[in-house]
């Protein structure tokens, strides 16, 4: 392994040799590019070999030119908060902040707007921020991705898992919103543990466990704290899904609480245990422990306080989806082209997935009454999306694990 300084000439002679590169690139990797010009020249593992290659070069025994994914380049980003991108640190902090302090201020304002950031993240990067899953096998460099019918088959197998989903819902409301709620955690969880990964530099001082006690803290707050705050709306929710696709047990969730008190009590305590778990563990792992204590308590503390339609809305939006996001554009500043083409791209998959709302909606309009329902009828949309776009994402990160 090995590098060089860029200055004077040398520099602008690189980037020039990059440039022709960079445009054969997809938006998830040219400005990523663009930046291992300006900083470094460093060997990386070919895609196709074992072998080191130099990212101006190329491999010398297959002459591939591109790296294995996009781990390589995040590497390239110095491992410290003061160096992130700020636009990856700043939105998603402000945005809770300053939800949590005008809660405090006007929370009969705030009231009226309660449903406003999860219909808003209809069109502004809540549902688009999956809309890219039927190119990434393909713009990661996959194998079969390569190829239009391996390609076809799993767009096929994404709709039909897709669909299989939502049709659960209006089978089993019941077991299908738990469904839901185990499999937002966990996904979201997984979100934060690779932006403090591979932005922030956390390591695993217990190896798998820290990774999994991570996951499960960074998933617990946005998804079982509000639900602990407050279970009486998730109750409506539960109720509002089944009311919305016409089944009985509407009126059984409104009724009955959603958690019987033992339930409650036994998942206050987990997730009690799994918060101070994380927290022992990031002293460790962090490189930036005080950083990602105070993230954590920012989260912790506005899952409590705000309502969770106003919490989990802009999280939802203006931070998993805002990160997930920036993981697609290499975790960078980007350029305008990159940005205009990674909109013309997420464009055809979000107006598909607001015609299927419009859809749902019309097809189930005679059930829905209210706001709250139509609120609980698109969250049963995002679910149907969510399953097999959370399996995508775990799977490209299976696929960057070294060895």
């Amino acid at each position: 392994m090995w590098g060089f300084p860029v200055r004077g000439v040398g520099k602008q002679r690189l980037l020039n040799g990059f440039q022709e590169e960079r445009d054969r690139f997809d938006p998830i990797h040219s400005a990523a590019f663009a930046l291992a010009a300006v900083l470094s020249c460093r060997r990386r593992q070919c895609s196709a070999c074992p072998r080191p290659v130099h990212p101006r070069s190329g491999c010398p025994s297959s002459g591939r030119m591109k790296w294995t994914s996009d781990r390589a380049a995040v590497r390239l980003w110095p491992q410290s908060l003061r160096t992130a991108p700020l636009p990856l640190t700043l939105i998603p902090w402000s945005s809770m902040a300053l939800l949590l302090v005008l809660w405090l201020l006007f929370p009969q304002s705030l009231t009226r707007l309660m449903y406003l950031p999860l219909l808003v993240s209809t069109v502004l990067l809540g549902i688009p921020h999956g809309a890219l899953d039927h190119l990434i096998p393909t713009r990661l460099g996959w194998r079969w991705g390569q190829r239009l019918g391996a390609v076809a088959l799993y767009i096929a197998a994404y709709a039909l898992l897709a669909a299989l989903t939502l049709g659960l819902w209006w089978l089993l409301p019941r077991a299908a919103f738990w469904g839901f709620v185990l499999l937002s955690c966990l996904h979201w969880g997984h979100g934060d543990l690779h932006y403090l990964e591979t932005v922030q530099g956390r390591r695993r001082w217990l190896g798998r466990w820290s990774a999994a006690v991570t996951l499960l803290a960074r998933g617990s707050l946005p998804i079982l704290v509000p639900l602990l705050a407050f279970p009486e709306w998730f109750g409506r929710l539960a109720s509002g899904v089944a009311q919305a696709f016409g089944q009985a047990e509407a009126t059984l969730t409104v009724t009955a609480p959603l958690l019987s008190p033992t339930v409650f009590t036994g998942l206050a305590v987990a997730v009690g245990v799994i918060l101070l778990a994380y927290v022992a563990d990031t002293v460790r792992s962090s490189r930036v422990p005080m950083t990602e204590l105070a993230e954590t308590g920012l989260l912790l503390l506005t899952f409590l306080v705000v309502p969770a339609p106003l919490s989990i809305g802009i999280y939802f939006t203006l931070w998993h989806a805002w990160r997930h996001l920036g993981r697609l554009l290499g975790l960078q500043p980007v350029a305008a082209r990159p940005l205009v083409r990674l909109g013309r791209d997420l464009l055809p998959i979000s107006l598909i997935a607001l015609a299927l709302l419009g859809g749902l909606y019309l097809w189930a309009a005679p059930q829905v009454d209210n706001l709250e329902t139509f609120a609980a009828l698109y969250l049963a949309l995002i679910a149907a999306l969510t399953l097999p776009h959370a399996l995508l994402v775990a799977v490209m990160d299976v696929k960057r694990s070294p060895g």
